[in-house]
């Protein structure tokens, strides 16, 4: 077959396919119904007849050209699809429209039966700074997602604590400050509770008034896994310590040699800070001021809640009260 007969019948083809679309005539295979969406100019109408289309490859393409075609109303159809690209796609436009309609679009998606779309949406609510009252109600309906990585992303957009306490040591100063004194927290006796929905911050488990008595015993100092917990996840430590009568001090820090992979402290029911560098900072050791929250002479209390993505988690190396001097 000459290059010259091929030239013609690929323009025969193109003549056919667009000829059945200015009569309303849809072509008989799905690929060239596809072509015919792509290669014609075709109006929202028709693309959104062939989001009705059995072929899934056509509804992919008349979703991903109504974004183009800034047609919220018509998107909205793609949102009931029974295929997931259509959905998502449909979503993505949508948010890249903005408005009403985008916040809509979200929060019926954050019921969506899969997880692809329920990201996609809880991403753009994370991302919508400031959060107005909806979105941060919606945020809150995603915090109870069933897959983990939906509940991270609306965790970490909620999260209502801040603390900024670096160590007097880690502020790049000349002063020649030392630890004159050292208390390491007790080992044992620890009581310890997995976190999978990521709701312990609002239950209050960083209170010492919460009721921790059916808590697991647990030791610090090993990852959990050794403890017989093979979890991936948010997991929390309680326990109650003694201090001495207040020594001589210009600073105090508590310091981690290490949490696998990330930690959020409170003191005596005080946010303290956190250690979230990612993956990176299951082995770096950390220490933050604690000068204003312990009770010196008294029982003191201390909260973690650490979080691990991959392999061990846990407080695995010890945890000390260190009294600076200079």
């Amino acid at each position: 077959m000459g290059w010259a007969y091929q030239v013609t019948l690929v323009l025969c083809m193109a003549l056919m396919i667009t000829g059945c679309m200015g009569r309303g005539v849809e072509p008989q295979t799905a690929g060239a119904r596809r072509q015919a969406l792509l290669a014609a100019d075709v109006s929202a109408e028709q693309l959104v007849r062939a989001l009705r289309d059995d072929n899934v490859m056509v509804r992919r393409t008349a979703a991903r050209l109504l974004g183009r075609h800034g047609s919220s109303e018509a998107l909205l159809l793609t949102l009931a699809d029974e295929d997931l690209l259509v959905r998502r796609t449909g979503l993505s436009a949508l948010i890249a429209a903005g408005g009403e309609t985008a916040l809509a679009a979200v929060e019926r998606a954050l019921t969506d039966s899969s997880s692809l779309v329920r990201l996609l949406a809880v991403e753009h609510l994370a991302s919508s700074r400031p959060h107005s009252a909806r979105v941060t109600e919606l945020l809150a309906i995603a915090c109870a997602d069933g897959d983990d990585k939906v509940r991270q992303i609306a965790t970490r957009a909620t999260w209502p604590f801040f603390r900024l306490a670096p160590s007097v040591r880690d502020g790049g100063t000349d002063l020649d400050i030392t630890a004159a004194e050292t208390i390491r927290l007790p080992k044992e006796d620890w009581h310890f509770q997995l976190d999978p929905l990521r709701q312990g911050h609002r239950q209050g488990w960083f209170d010492p008034a919460f009721d921790d008595h059916d808590w697991a015993a647990i030791a610090i100092e090993q990852v959990w896994q050794e403890a017989g917990y093979q979890y991936t996840g948010v997991a929390w430590y309680r326990r109650s310590f003694d201090l001495p009568e207040e020594p001589a001090n210009f600073a105090v820090d508590i310091s981690f040699g290490g949490v696998d992979e990330s930690a959020w402290l409170w003191i005596n029911g005080v946010y303290a800070g956190d250690h979230d560098i990612g993956p990176s900072g299951w082995n770096v050791p950390f220490r933050r001021d604690v000068s204003s929250l312990l009770h010196w002479g008294r029982t003191n209390h201390i909260a973690v809640r650490a979080m691990n993505t991959a392999h061990g988690g846990g407080i695995w190396k010890p945890i000390e009260i260190e009294v600076l001097q200079r």
